[in-house]
């Protein structure tokens, strides 16, 4: 190992500059092309990812040797066809939880520390298919349950901006090594802005899809220890695979590689479309949401509203039609996203938790320095004690959600979007999101309302942590809160490389 980063080192230093900035598109382009070897590429952002990954602890299973021996075997291939392979070559990093043979997959959980995938997630083999190269695993807050990225495994990762501040959860290992120019991009799952926050706070852009577009398979709750319960599916339905990447232009590609069905998640069809980038944004409308919808959230930050109203005004000075609103039936989608797990007959968080075992017993080990289950899972736990009470049928769910779907789908179609904040706050620093823990409503709405949803870095703060906002689409058009997103890239700058890196 030592021996071949010695050798990555010795790479021209403008050539690593011009990579770690680039898409994933780009790099594919020069790859096929055979300008640049897939040695270097890959070599390089490995370079650069063991360079910040002391400070930000964002990959906590590397397998840059693997990715190497994989890129010297790529650069053997005498033709590419970027038809079939369209992202031959370029590395990347997928989320802990998300199973590749072999490989661990604990979750992050005491209760999983030894558990090795014995299958390959339909998205991560979609991704290899199309010749991408996994340089590492990374973190991810305990299970993928915490909007802060923490466990007890591999404790915290931190911010590429700042390392005082969280990278967000729970995708938060991921965020922070496309942050950091680590990866053109990583493979996160979203099942309630777990995509969306890291992306946010970490400067990055991420999509979370329409629900029923990309299999769930691999990770909860279509793995190995709940695919056969009789709630799986209902729960999969409002979780999704998505995608985190330092340039727009690489989600939609990206998304095409992923989408379709499999044959374990049976909510995905094949009925959605992929439409092409528009061209103009004439005559798009925008309903501006700037009021928090739930007496649960924090109040929008002065910074991230400015951020909106600067995002409309450029908006509508391009011919789009901007429709300041407020739409109180997003707060009874909030509590019914809180419904989701409680509805399902067969799967509690107490068994994903820490298979039922006492809470008392938790807390007492905990107490005593001892602890097997983070805080925020004790949280959730003492939660889910309470909304048990209230348990809702799986018609009473279908009747709400429906009625909400209606409602949503007045404001929503293939001409308008929503535009409001990811996060009420830039990202906050390490052990402070139990002084707030349901700010991650603004994203878990479009969860449960299964709509495609997209974070997109803006500006920066005083304190200079990336300011990010979230664009809506309607259900199976992904493209459009996209194309915004490629729009605002080019007007902003989207992504920028941390300073002291």
């Amino acid at each position: 190992m030592e021996h071949s980063l010695n050798s990555i080192k010795r790479l021209n230093s403008v050539m690593i500059h011009e990579f770690i900035h680039m898409s994933a598109t780009d790099i594919s382009r020069l790859i096929s092309s055979k300008q640049v070897s897939v040695y270097e590429v890959v070599s390089t952002h490995i370079e650069q990812a063991s360079r910040i990954n002391n400070k930000l602890n964002a990959i906590i299973v590397p397998h840059y040797e693997l990715a190497l021996m994989k890129a010297r075997e790529f650069d053997k291939t005498k033709t590419i066809d970027p038809t079939k392979r369209p992202f031959f070559g370029v590395p990347f990093t997928v989320k802990e939880s998300i199973s590749v043979q072999g490989l661990p997959n604990t979750y992050g959980s005491y209760y999983r520390r030894t558990d090795i995938a014995a299958n390959t997630a339909t998205s991560v083999q979609r991704l290899l298919n199309a010749g991408a190269i996994i340089i590492g695993q990374t973190n991810l807050s305990e299970l993928a349950l915490w909007p802060e990225c923490t466990n007890i495994l591999y404790g915290k990762t931190s911010n590429p901006h700042n390392t005082k501040y969280t990278s967000g959860g729970s995708s938060g290992g991921d965020a922070a090594i496309v942050g950091a120019g680590g990866v053109p991009f990583a493979l996160g799952t979203d099942g309630g802005g777990s995509i969306r926050i890291p992306a946010a706070h970490c400067g990055v852009f991420g999509h979370k899809p329409s629900s029923r577009f990309v299999p769930m398979s691999g990770h909860f709750p279509l793995d190995k220890y709940y695919s056969y319960c009789s709630s799986a599916q209902f729960i999969a339905r409002y979780f999704s695979m998505g995608l985190l990447c330092r340039k727009a232009e690489d989600l939609l590609p990206l998304l095409k590689v992923i989408s379709g069905p499999d044959k374990n998640d049976l909510n995905v069809n094949s009925s959605f479309e992929h439409y092409q980038i528009p061209n103009s944004i004439k005559g798009l409308k925008v309903y501006l949401l700037e009021d928090k919808f739930h007496p649960l959230l924090k109040l929008t930050a002065p910074e991230i509203t400015q951020s909106l109203r600067h995002v409309a005004f450029e908006l509508e000075k391009e011919g789009a039609e901007i429709i300041p609103c407020n739409l109180p039936f997003l707060g009874e989608a909030c509590e019914l996203w809180f419904d989701i797990m409680s509805t399902a007959k067969d799967i509690t968080l107490g068994s994903l938790v820490n298979g039922n075992r006492s809470i008392v017993m938790e807390a007492m080990r905990m107490m005593s320095g001892r602890k097997r289950i983070m805080q925020s899972s004790l949280l959730l736990l003492l939660v889910e004690k309470l909304l048990s009470k209230n348990k809702k049928s799986y018609n009473q769910f279908w009747a709400v959600k429906n009625r909400l779907t209606v409602k949503m789908n007045s404001y929503l179609n293939k001409k308008s979007i929503l535009l409001l904040p990811t996060f009420p706050t830039t990202a906050i620093k390490h052990n402070r999101s139990y002084i707030s823990p349901f700010d991650f409503l603004y994203t878990a709405v479009f969860n449960v309302l299964e709509l495609p949803a997209t974070s997109v870095p803006i500006s920066f703060s005083n304190n200079n942590l990336p300011i990010s906002i979230q664009i809506v689409g309607a259900h199976g058009f992904d493209h459009i809160p996209i194309s915004i997103a490629c729009y605002l890239e080019k007007l902003f700058g989207g992504w920028t490389l941390p300073s002291y890196i």
